[in-house]
């Protein structure tokens, strides 16, 4: 089937004397090889034919029309059938009906009323003459009609086209706000769901115009049923598709033909739809009084072509909340109340088996071929989005034409197949609007969703006859589960004959390019104006989050990272007095005391508890303490502060999640939760010397993880300068035997290795892809780094003397890193309470610090550098035996200038990255400013270049002609 299509929008017709009068002729010629290579040929304007809605100026929209259709039609011998759909200025909006206007506001104040049609009659006056015109001008009568809705029917070439005429303009007012409109698609569904062949849906206002309450059920029932949709409002031409493992539809957005903008020029654009082949071919024109102007070459897009049209089981609206709730009260400054298909991201989900190397999926992945009867067992630790998973799974598979039914396994009681089959009826009747679609559809359509399978009470055998009915009556069943799962399985004793077949994954925490995507979704939210804008945005609330999680001390769930997304926005919004991370995990831990039913009045003492708990394992030297010691460490603090019911107490942090236990054992949940308390014991015992004495060890030895922890965690909660000193002299030991390197004329003997560095161009990026790689890359080293690192604390050590002195290196090296990185963080926390001269001492510090460590990595090269490219020329005699003696010098010189430019390279970004802030930008400059050396100044380059933004090409230009003559630094 082929159709040809001329897409108009945004006439914006006034009088007589408007340019696009006088284009018929020139639109009807450029139109003409399109509808000879059609069997039919139709125009469609997307709205805001008028200007203002008045009578007149669909007289002179009525006589542009006619003349293209007619020079068409007589250029084909075919009639030519006009579709058209309002747009906001096809309202006569002035002067302003108070009635209506207040009509509209109760509206976008309660979304969800039910709109009846005197609502529905009064907001849509104003369309009075555009509904006359398009009347008059119509030759094919809609097969349905009312003033929100027009459905067209159009056989083509031995198919059918259903063209849907949405009326988004019925309740536009002046001035028109984005994120406001309403619109009840719910009452169109079944003229969605009706067959044909290609489907095309018209509408004005892009998507992001109308509210949260109609922008997912809209996206969604298009998505579904059409196959392209045709759209103006913008003024900007262009296409996308919207895709995902449900399939795809595109958007084609049409220009303007008279844009109100002085800078844009007048278009329309050409369509042919070739459904055999998926594709539509667009030409883009631009207006004129005489001969069409192409712009550019002919576009092809592909599209999906499959059915779209098959109905859809209707989810009961009350299960459709449910399926939005994004699990928490979360909210947007700009958005308001958000739902989950605004934030979800899917997790990857990892192997659960015993192999050593364990593939990663996504979850999207694992479940494309629900049909083919698939077997999923899913496990997840509280809170790690399990229930949000399969509730998305609902909506794909629903999407799909598939027939979801999602079960909690706490609702699940005797498993016999009569109670089974009474439990699918009672539940498919709260989720569909008939009970009657799941339960006379074949098995092959109907997938079963268990969530949280080990709440099922009886065990393993009442597990296993469970999941054995639910395969005889369902082609697909995914369960899911807590992490421990599997393990009480096999304490059961019991043998699996149905489980064990599953595939088992388990959810990963959000890596850095989970993360990211979040984060990203997040920020569109906002009222961002361009890339720049959005691409800080990121940036900043990357920071902020890469920042809370530290290296493991909050696990990075997705409701964890919305929620510090969400206090970022109050905190720009200035509805928080502190926004250092101390808030965030405050925040956290203060909320599953809430949760748990704890009240305001009391947080003080509770805060005083945990705090000195936390001390009592520290004191311990152990993460795991007994009943009896818990109860005795109560008992003390019941003496000593006030009385607290021991069993009361560990009931509440149970149930907050603050403890978890094992057995006769209790430790902290969350790594984040104890490091917070017992940086709040310290800060509040500062004053005791004991006490301090041990932050000074703590202090000294930060290439500990668990002193680098308490230490960070003591910053976040207090500023007390005898600390913060502590971490600068030890800093200031740090390779102390060393002096800086200042890349002014100590690395001649680098620079004496080559003649001229390199020259690097840089070519157009593809950005966004770059970033992606980026963070695929940090995921894959903190993966590896940390099975490395669990490898190195179970390896027996080495004592050999080499071995000693490079890990004591080694540990020197860690030692730097973590200090600056503490030290960097206590300096943007406190940017704004520590004097100038004392931040600037700091960065220096760090500056130093790294420059030092640099010092000791290339002392012997520098004082040898003859003796390096020998030994390199030895490594390459052995590999390379045929290579000539001066090519072989040339390559180990080449190598050996290279490797040490890459090291230090690495060591510059990152202290840059560490100061990077505007926050302190002034400080850097100033400390920068008040040192010759170069490095400092290539450290402060770096720091600007590591955020998103202009880059400083100026400062740029001067450092690389300053360093002209020295080739290693440049």
């Amino acid at each position: 089937m082929k159709l040809g299509v001329l897409h108009l929008s945004d006439i914006h017709i006034r009088n007589q004397d408007d340019p696009a009068t006088k284009f018929g002729e020139s639109i009807a010629k450029a139109c003409y090889t399109t509808a000879h290579q059609s069997e039919e040929f139709i125009i469609v304007v997307t709205g805001d034919i008028a200007y203002g809605g008045q009578k007149v100026e669909y007289q002179y929209a009525k006589k542009l029309l006619l003349v293209i259709s007619a020079r068409i039609q007589a250029e084909i011998g075919k009639a030519v059938n006009i579709f058209l759909a309002p747009g906001n200025h096809d309202c006569m909006l002035k002067p302003e009906d108070e009635i209506r206007t207040i009509t509209i506001d109760k509206v976008i104040n309660n979304p969800e009323l039910e709109l009846s049609q005197q609502i529905i009659s009064k907001c849509t006056e104003p369309q009075i003459h555009y509904f006359e015109f398009e009347h008059s001008i119509r030759l094919l009568q809609p097969v349905y009609e009312d003033q929100l809705w027009k459905e067209y029917e159009l056989a083509v070439g031995g198919g059918i086209v259903r063209i849907s005429s949405i009326n988004a303009a019925w309740m536009s007012k002046i001035p028109e706000v984005a994120g406001t409109l309403v619109y009840p698609i719910e009452s169109y569904y079944s003229h969605l769901e009706a067959p044909c062949t290609l489907r095309l849906a018209m509408i004005h206002h892009p998507l992001n115009w109308y509210c949260q309450a109609t922008y997912h059920p809209m996206r969604r029932a298009l998505k579904a049923h059409c196959n392209v949709i045709l759209s103006g409002h913008e003024h900007s031409i262009g296409s996308e598709v919207i895709s995902d493992l449900n399939g795809s539809t595109l958007m084609l957005e049409a220009p303007a033909l008279q844009p109100h903008e002085e800078n844009l020029t007048a278009q329309f654009s050409c369509l042919l739809f070739e459904t055999d082949q998926k594709i539509v071919y667009e030409t883009r024109f631009e207006a004129t009084e005489s001969s069409p102007v192409q712009i550019g070459e002919e576009l092809t897009h592909s599209f999906d072509s499959s059915a779209k049209c098959a109905k859809l089981n209707r989810i009961h609206p009350d299960f459709i909340k449910i399926l939005m709730d994004p699990g928490g009260n979360f909210t947007h400054p700009t958005r308001g109340e958000l739902s989950a298909e605004e934030i979800f991201v899917y997790p990857q989900l990892e192997e659960n088996n015993a192999d050593v190397e364990k593939k990663t999926f996504y979850a999207d992945e694992i479940f494309a071929g629900w049909e083919e009867g698939r077997k999923i067992l899913i496990l997840a630790d509280d809170e790690g989005g399990k229930t949000f998973l399969l509730r998305k799974y609902f909506r794909d598979i629903h999407e799909q034409g598939g027939l979801p039914l999602y079960i909690k396994g706490e609702e699940i009681g005797s498993v016999t197949e009569r109670d089974i089959d009474k439990l699918v009826e009672q539940v498919s009747a709260q989720q569909y609007s008939s009970a009657n679609d799941l339960k006379y559809s074949e098995k092959s359509k109907k997938v079963v969703l268990i969530d949280d399978m080990d709440r099922i009470k009886g065990g393993l055998k009442v597990q296993e006859r469970l999941v054995e009915i639910l395969q005889s009556r369902f082609v697909s069943v995914v369960l899911t589960a807590s992490s421990r799962f599997i393990l009480s399985e096999l304490v059961g004793g019991d043998v699996s004959k149905h489980l064990i077949k599953y595939e088992s994954y388990k959810i990963k925490p959000f890596g850095h390019l989970l993360r990211n995507t979040l984060i990203r979704k997040w920020c569109m939210l906002g009222d961002v104006k361009t890339m720049v804008d959005f691409d800080r945005k990121v940036y900043g609330a990357e920071t902020l989050v890469n920042g809370i999680l530290g290296k493991s001390i909050v696990p990075a769930k997705p409701v964890y990272l919305l929620i510090f997304l969400q206090s970022k926005e109050q905190n720009e919004q200035g509805e928080l007095q502190n926004s250092s991370f101390s808030y965030y995990y405050q925040y956290l831990l203060t909320k599953s005391l809430k949760d748990a039913g704890y009240r305001n009045d009391e947080f003080d003492e509770m805060y005083s508890y945990l705090s000195q708990m936390a001390w009592y394992f520290k004191e311990a030297d152990s993460k795991e303490l007994r009943t009896a010691e818990l109860r005795e460490f109560n008992s003390k603090f019941s003496n000593e502060y006030t009385s607290v019911d021991f069993d009361q107490r560990v009931g509440l942090l149970l149930q907050a999640k603050v403890i978890t236990r094992s057995g006769d054992y209790f430790r902290f949940t969350y790594a984040y939760i104890y490091y917070f308390l017992v940086g709040k014991y310290l800060s509040d015992h500062l004053h005791d010397e004991e006490v301090m004495r041990a932050v000074e060890r703590y202090c000294e030895q930060l290439n500990v993880r668990e002193n680098a922890n308490i230490i960070m965690f003591l910053t976040h909660h207090s500023s007390d300068p005898r600390v913060i000193n502590k971490i600068s002299s030890t800093l200031d030991l740090c390779f102390s035997e060393n002096e800086p390197l200042h890349l002014n004329g100590d690395m001649a003997a680098i620079n004496s290795l080559v003649e001229s560095a390199a020259k690097l161009v840089i070519k157009d990026l593809d950005v966004a892809e770059n970033q992606k790689n980026t963070k695929k890359r940090q995921d894959i080293y903190e993966s590896q780094t940390e099975v490395d690192g669990q490898s190195a604390d179970q390896s027996r050590p080495d004592t050999s003397d080499s071995t000693n002195s490079i890990l004591s290196i080694s540990a020197d090296i860690n030692l730097t890193t973590k200090t600056s990185e503490i030290l960097a963080n206590i300096i943007k926390n406190y940017y704004g309470s520590l004097k100038k001269d004392r931040k600037q001492q700091y960065v220096s510090s760090i500056f130093d610090s790294s420059l030092r460590t640099l010092s000791r990595l290339f002392s012997e090269i520098l004082e040898q550098p003859d003796r390096f490219v020998a030994e390199i020329e030895k490594e390459l005699a052995d590999r390379y035996p045929k290579m000539l003696d001066e090519e072989r010098t040339a390559q180990a010189k080449k190598f050996a200038f290279q490797l040490t430019g890459l090291i230090t390279t690495s060591f510059i970004a990152k202290t840059g990255n560490l100061v990077s802030s505007d926050k302190i930008r002034e400080d850097v400059s100033k400390t920068v400013a008040d040192n010759a050396g170069n490095a400092y100044r290539l450290i402060e380059i770096a720091s600007c270049l590591t955020q998103p933004g202009n880059i400083p090409f100026d400062a740029l230009d001067k450092l690389s002609k300053d360093l002209k003559s020295n080739t290693f630094a440049l």
